[in-house]
């Protein structure tokens, strides 16, 4: 991730930043804004997310070339406080989108540069043709879970999930975890209701069929990006999901999940229709 990228990350936080805003991106440790970040002010916190993600993208291309550019958590903070830490839990579709591809981006740049950097290339081309931004950060998860699912094996992609769910904040187990995930994505706007419903299962196999309404990411009518479902389900459990026969309908999606036993990991990035 070099010229023209950098420039391209750089033009994009002085897009972000204003003159005068609440918001700040500081580091976690020091309380300080890091370059690229340095003195850049936010209008609102949905905005600032998006520049936390995109200068740490920055600073992790710097360190393949340079090791001693110092690591930081970039979190986002309101001038008033500028009380560095872990910012309450994402409560709009914008924060939520950024934390996840933050620590996504985290976690492969330590194994899946390219990966990283394919993602981070879609979503500066998709900065260029839309000033939406619930449907830029929306364009961030579906091009991370398209490039997961075509690049990584399903092993690889259980273990890049895990690690990223490991490097948000964490959350306290409160009942079933199929449930719970699905509840705190339907929090952020992700999406709009939901359904569990049991379903037979195989030997040691606990099954639930999930029926979504109003899920925001979308990749075509065949393919579903279900990369959140399963970062919030390894938040919650240490147990790789195994997503499949797809459907789609008329108001979202039906799948079914084993959470638990001898099913093996699948559909953990992108689920897809049969046939």
């Amino acid at each position: 991730m070099v010229g023209r990228t950098l420039s391209d990350i750089r033009a994009r936080l002085d897009e972000l930043s204003v003159a005068v805003g609440p918001y700040r991106v500081v580091s976690a440790k020091t309380g300080d804004g890091p370059f690229p970040v340095t003195g850049l002010q936010f209008p609102n916190r949905a905005t600032a997310a998006e520049a936390a993600t995109v200068a740490s993208a920055y600073r992790r291309a710097l360190r393949r070339y340079d090791p001693q550019v110092t690591v930081h958590d970039l979190v986002v903070t309101e001038a008033a406080t500028l009380d560095p830490g872990w910012p309450d839990p994402p409560q709009t579709v914008p924060e939520y989108c950024h934390a996840v591809a933050g620590a996504l981006f985290e976690t492969l740049s330590d194994r899946h540069g390219p990966v990283e950097r394919t993602v981070m290339d879609a979503y500066l081309d998709a900065a260029e043709r839309t000033t939406d931004r619930e449907r830029l950060c929306l364009t961030m998860l579906e091009r991370s879970a398209e490039a997961l699912e075509a690049r990584l094996p399903t092993s690889e992609q259980a273990t890049v999930l895990a690690a990223t769910a490991g490097r948000l904040p964490s959350v306290e187990p409160d009942g079933e975890p199929l449930a719970d995930t699905l509840a705190s994505l339907r929090a952020t706007g992700l999406l709009a209701e939901y359904a569990i419903e049991p379903t037979p299962g195989g030997p040691g196999r606990r099954t639930k069929r999930v029926t979504l309404e109003g899920y925001r990411p979308s990749l075509s009518a065949e393919r579903c990006p279900v990369l959140p479902v399963a970062v919030e389900l390894f938040r919650r459990t240490a147990v790789a999901p195994h997503v499949t026969d797809l459907e789609r309908t008329s108001t979202g999606w039906t799948f079914v999940v084993a959470t638990a036993g001898d099913a093996s990991a699948a559909g953990l990035s992108v689920a897809a229709t049969e046939g």
